[in-house]
C-alpha cells in the first residue's frame, strides 16, 4: 500500500471514529423526550418506555387500566393493602419486586430493575425524588389533583375548588401516564367514559333540596375520617350526600362525641378497612346513631374508591354506587352489575366478580 493510500485510509478511519460519538449523541437525543409531571417538573424520559417501577398505588391501578401492566417491573410494598384485589386483573403483580413505598425507596434495588421510568406520588419526600434522580433515573410525580405552588406536593392540599382540582387533576394525570406508556388513545377513552358517567348522577341528584339530602360519615380505622379538601369530600357531595365531617380538612381523627353530635344517617366504610363496619355494629357507643339503628352501614366495593385522590372508576362507578345507596328510589332502574361489567370489560379486560 502506498504512503498516500495509507494516509488516506488512516484519515478516513480517524474521521469515522471522531464522528461516532456525535452520531450516537444525536441518536440518543432523538430517542428521548421531555415531559412535565404533576409537580411541574421537567423530566427527560426514553421515547419508548418498556420498564416501569411504580411507587404509588393510584398510578399502579391506572397502568393496569391502560393496558400497560406488562411494562411494570417493580411495585410499592404496600399495594396489596392499599388497593387489594388488583392482581385479579394483572396476576403478575403478586410476584414483582417491591423496592420501595410511598415515602421510602431502596435506590440500589430500583437500579437493579433497570427501569425507564419511576412513578412516585406527589407527596413523596423531596430527598427520595432527589436520590433516584441523582443516579440517572427519570422520576415522574403523579398527584391526580391540580395543585399549584406550595399545595402541589402536599398530602392534604388546600384548593379553592376541590371538585375542579380533582377533576382536572385526574384528566391531566391519566393523559400524562397514557402518553408516557404509549397508550394516549386508551387514556382518552378512559377519561371520556368516566366523565360521561358522572352526568347521570349529576342530573338525578340536582333537584334534591338541601334539607332532604342524606347525612353521611366515612368511617376509617381508629376514629379517623375524611373531611373536606380530599376527593372523598367530592364523591360524597356529587352523590347527593352531606359529609357530616366537612368542617374538618383532610384525613383526620375525630372524637366519638363529634360523631354522636353529627348523627349520620348513613355510614360508609372502605373495602380496605372492612373490619371497621363490624366494630361499629358491636360497639355500644355507636348504637345511638341513625345509621346504626336503621342498618345503613355500607362497605364500598373495590371500584368506589372514596379515597383522598380520585381514580376514573370512582367517577364512572363509585359516585353512581354511592348515590344509589343514599337514594335507592331515584336509582331503582340502575343495575350496578351491568354498569360495572361494562367498565371492567373495557378497561380491566374481564367482568367484575366482587360485591356491589
Amino acid at each position: 500500500m502506498s504512503f498516500h493510500r495509507r494516509n488516506f485510509v488512516a484519515l478516513v478511519t480517524a474521521f469515522a471514529l471522531w464522528s461516532l460519538p456525535i452520531a450516537t449523541g444525536e441518536a440518543s437525543a432523538a430517542e428521548t423526550r421531555t415531559i412535565t409531571d404533576q409537580l411541574n417538573r421537567s423530566v427527560t424520559i426514553p421515547d419508548k418506555v418498556e420498564r416501569i417501577v411504580v411507587l404509588q398505588h393510584q398510578t399502579l391501578d391506572l397502568l393496569v387500566e391502560l393496558g400497560a401492566a406488562d411494562k411494570i417491573v417493580g411495585v410499592l410494598r404496600k399495594w396489596p393493602s392499599l388497593i387489594p384485589g388488583l392482581d385479579k386483573y394483572a396476576p403478575q403483580l403478586a410476584n414483582l419486586p417491591m423496592p420501595g413505598d410511598l415515602s421510602t425507596v431502596n435506590v440500589e434495588e430500583v437500579l437493579q430493575l433497570k427501569p425507564d421510568v419511576v412513578f412516585v406520588t406527589n407527596y413523596a419526600p423531596p430527598e427520595m425524588i432527589e436520590q433516584l434522580s441523582k443516579v440517572g433515573l427519570p422520576v415522574v410525580a403523579i398527584s391526580l389533583s391540580k395543585g399549584e405552588g406550595i399545595e402541589a406536593p402536599k398530602l392534604n392540599p388546600t384548593f379553592d375548588d376541590d371538585d375542579y382540582a380533582y377533576s382536572e387533576g385526574l384528566k391531566t394525570g391519566i393523559k400524562l401516564i397514557g402518553d408516557i406508556v404509549g397508550e394516549s388513545e386508551r387514556a382518552d377513552r378512559l377519561i371520556d367514559y368516566a366523565f360521561a358517567q358522572r352526568k347521570l348522577v349529576e342530573e338525578r341528584v340536582a333537584s334534591i333540596p338541601d334539607t332532604e339530602r342524606v347525612r353521611l360519615y366515612m368511617a376509617n380505622p381508629d376514629m379517623s375520617t375524611y373531611g373536606s379538601g380530599k376527593y372523598t369530600g367530592v364523591i360524597t357531595k356529587r352523590s347527593g350526600g352531606i359529609n357530616v365531617a366537612a368542617g374538618v380538612r383532610g384525613a383526620t381523627k375525630v372524637s366519638m362525641e363529634d360523631v354522636l353530635a353529627w348523627n349520620p344517617q348513613v355510614i360508609f366504610v372502605q373495602d380496605r378497612y372492612a373490619p371497621v363496619a363490624d366494630e361499629i355494629r358491636k360497639n355500644a357507643a355507636w348504637q345511638h346513631l341513625d345509621a346504626v339503628k336503621n342498618d345503613r352501614i355500607y362497605i364500598t366495593p373495590e371500584y368506589v374508591k372514596p379515597w383522598g385522590y380520585p381514580l376514573p372508576e370512582a367517577f364512572a362507578l363509585g359516585e353512581l354506587w354511592m348515590a344509589k345507596k343514599l337514594y335507592p328510589e331515584r336509582f331503582a332502574d340502575i343495575d350496578m352489575q351491568k354498569q360495572v361489567d361494562a367498565y371492567y370489560q373495557q378497561f380491566y379486560g374481564q367482568a367484575y366478580t366482587g360485591p356491589n
